[in-house]
């Protein structure tokens, strides 16, 4: 009953939480000077075979994890493996049990081996801090050194729920917390579900396997429902990279701890130690390394609310399936269980084959590319691409995708890092005719790495200036912005290569990253080519991701039929309320690919048809 109490409060608090709340206890946990001293004592003693190696021991050991390099954390991350770098419940158990077992070899009393365990698992949490796991996991073991105490012993799930209902009582901000809810759901998974998948598995590979692959699946499983809200897919080969690495978890977590105890008094003895430890995190890291970069170590799930709450029903059912309560509801538990599988995967596979199929006869295709820009306009044959993206793999994804290999016409409108980016992934196996550039005056280095790919793949490179034309299959192209030396810019933003496509069905303009000054720049000397542009269907793609800085009188001027919005996950707010609310009040079709993933765009008798990709969670 207890446990239901449990949930039911968490949920509760969890609903009425104010939007931003969090872990008091964390806000106002104080500064302890000698504790940071022994960190930072431990820290400059650190030595391993690898610096990635050597991060993880301080990880594994103290939940210590700026040291990581953005490679292995994100490789960690695709494995679900970062739990090892967040000091856990599995790291208070270790030291707890190290701390019983030396008291009983001491030849200590029964009640002075449970003051020594409860007592080093105080000082432990104070070196750690206050990580949500830790704070679970030590108000769990009290509760269970309580009971064990007292000679009562006690179920471990009420032990968790009574921790549970202490620690949102004095602190209800950790109702919103993921680590706390990763920690105390990992815990209810191993709990309920380890012991019947392990006895089952037991039956046919070694126990020790069994063992593994019961524990990391139980608790992974029942994490589902958070982690697609941190990272919206399923890591594929999760369950095997933890049963890989969990042989060296214990022994690095000793070491490491015996290394920050001797960092002060020994320490040339804690550096030897550490090294050590470091053995075991190299091979944490290799592991790592080699399953990050098998195919599909990652795999789509639906997207959303949806996702959520699809794990969520999954989770549930399979908790209840392994209540003796409820066992007489069992085949119905099953066939729900079974349902719920097969629609999720029905809904997951329906989205892959959308995002593989959606372009069709496309006439313009806005590839997603991140917080990027890549434009594409196909016309007789003949294939435009303007800029593109940041990263190489997503616009070699996309035109790989589409079957592109021959690009007849290349614009990079500017050189900042998100336009231009990508130029290697452009280029892969394929032709690039011509590219134009601007002609800026601009010394980063990215310039300089476009014109070197650019010439090495025998391209003809011109600069662009306005009254630059030309042909693409049935469309007519023109460059109206900038001037040649581009002097009238005052940054490369506002040097935007302009261009637009016009044919005997509809028009494109592509305003690169121009601000308002420019946009009303462009409106004083391409008025004409503009009004032209806006007797047919128009397309715009809106300026700089659809940042704030955007001319009202441009789009009234233009008022086009679609406005798409080239933009990923941002720091900048983009594309802001102003700017999409001046698309929309024009009476434009806004399309986002932050939103739809990849957006194509066909003509047709009726009108522009659009078909989107969709975002899948890879």
């Amino acid at each position: 009953m207890i446990v239901y109490v449990a949930a039911i409060y968490w949920l509760i608090l969890w609903v009425v939480a104010e939007p931003g709340s969090s872990s008091q206890i964390k806000v106002s946990y104080p500064r302890i000077e000698f504790i940071e001293t022994l960190r930072a004592t431990f820290l400059y003693r650190l030595n391993g075979v690898s610096p990635d190696a050597e991060a993880l021991v301080a990880g594994l050991a103290i939940g210590e994890r700026e040291l990581l390099s953005p490679e292995v954390a994100l490789q960690m991350k695709t494995l679900s493996l970062t739990h090892l770098v967040a000091v856990s419940g599995a790291n208070l158990a270790i030291i707890m049990g190290v701390a019983y077992l030396i008291g009983a070899a001491s030849g200590i009393s029964r009640n002075a081996r449970f003051i020594f365990a409860l007592t080093v698992m105080a000082c432990y949490v104070l070196v750690v801090g206050p990580e949500s796991s830790v704070l679970r996991a030590a108000t769990m073991a009290t509760f269970v050194a309580i009971g064990l105490w007292l000679g009562r012993g006690t179920k471990p799930i009420i032990c968790l729920a009574w921790a549970v209902i202490f620690l949102l009582s004095i602190d209800p901000g950790l109702a919103t917390d993921f680590g706390f809810a990763l920690s105390a759901l990992a815990t209810v998974g191993l709990l309920t579900m380890a012991l019947p998948i392990y006895t089952w598995l037991a039956q046919y590979m070694p126990r020790l396997i069994a063992i593994g692959i019961a524990a990391s699946f139980s608790a992974q499983l029942a994490t589902t429902p958070i982690l697609l809200m941190l990272q919206p897919s399923i890591p594929l080969y999760s369950v095997l990279a933890n049963l890989i690495v969990e042989p060296v978890v214990a022994p690095v977590t000793i070491l490491g701890i015996l290394s920050l105890i001797l960092a002060f008094p020994f320490p040339a003895i804690s550096t030897f130690i550490s090294y050590l430890a470091s053995l075991g995190t190299w091979w944490i890291t290799l592991v790592a390394g080699q399953l990050s970069d098998w195919p599909a170590a990652r795999i789509h799930f639906v997207a959303g609310p949806a996702g959520v709450v699809l794990a969520a029903l999954i989770v549930l059912l399979s908790l209840a399936l392994y209540q003796p309560r409820l066992s007489r509801f069992r085949p119905v538990l099953v066939s729900g269980l079974v349902c719920t599988l097969l629609f999720s995967i029905a809904w997951s596979s329906s989205d892959q084959l959308r995002h593989k199929d959606f372009a069709g006869n496309w006439d313009i295709l806005n590839c997603d590319v991140g917080q990027g820009d890549a434009l594409l306009i196909r016309s007789a044959g003949r294939v435009a691409l303007i800029d593109v993206g940041r990263e190489n793999e997503p616009i070699d994804d996309c035109l790989s995708g589409l079957g592109i290999e021959t690009i007849d016409l290349l614009v990079i409108t500017h050189f900042d890092a998100d336009h231009a980016g990508g130029i290697q992934g452009a280029l892969g196996d394929r032709i690039i005719r011509t590219a134009v550039i601007s002609g800026f005056r601009d010394d980063r280095p990215l310039v300089a790495l476009v014109s070197e790919s650019l010439e090495d793949a025998g391209t003809e490179i011109l600069q662009g200036f306005a009254g630059m034309n030309g042909v693409l299959g049935q469309l007519q192209w023109h460059v109206l912005a900038p001037s040649a030396q581009a002097n009238e810019a005052k940054d490369s933003n506002d040097a935007s290569v302009i261009i637009s496509f016009s044919g005997p069905n509809y028009s494109v303009l592509a305003l690169g990253d121009l601000g308002e000054g420019g946009q009303q720049r462009l409106m004083r000397t391409s008025e004409a080519r503009l009004t032209l542009l806006r007797s047919q269907p128009l397309i715009l793609k809106v300026a700089h991701h659809g940042s704030a800085d955007q001319s009202s009188e441009l789009f009234r001027l233009l008022r086009p039929d679609i406005s798409v919005f080239s933009v990923g996950p941002n720091p900048y707010g983009h594309p802001t309320d102003k700017a999409l609310s001046q698309a929309r009040q024009f009476g434009s079709r806004v399309l986002r690919t932050d939103e739809l993933g990849s957006v194509a765009m066909t003509m047709e008798d009726e009108g522009w048809v659009v078909s989107v990709a969709g975002k899948l969670t890879t």
